[in-house]
């Protein structure tokens, strides 16, 4: 693995331990805390997307689609 690949996965691994922490500490305030665990698991989503399935190599068009299905999925994850 090189580093880039090393400090994703590292970073990857934090915010997995988050948002368990988030999940089991917040038992109360449960309408921020969907929407924080949300966001934090579209962004490792799109990590994973362009560092390991090498979307920042692909063409702009197939980004923006990919973007825009990850959204509105989270969009409509979050309204479920």
């Amino acid at each position: 693995m090189n580093r880039k690949n090393t400090i994703l996965w590292v970073v990857l691994m934090l915010m997995m331990l988050f948002n368990f922490w988030l999940a089991e500490v917040s038992q109360t305030a449960v309408n921020w805390t969907l929407l924080v665990i949300l966001i934090v698991t579209v962004i490792k989503f799109l990590g994973i997307a362009f560092q390991y399935m090498e979307l920042k190599d692909a063409h702009r068009r197939w980004k923006i689609i990919f973007i825009v299905f990850i959204l509105s999925f989270a969009v409509v994850a979050g309204l479920v």
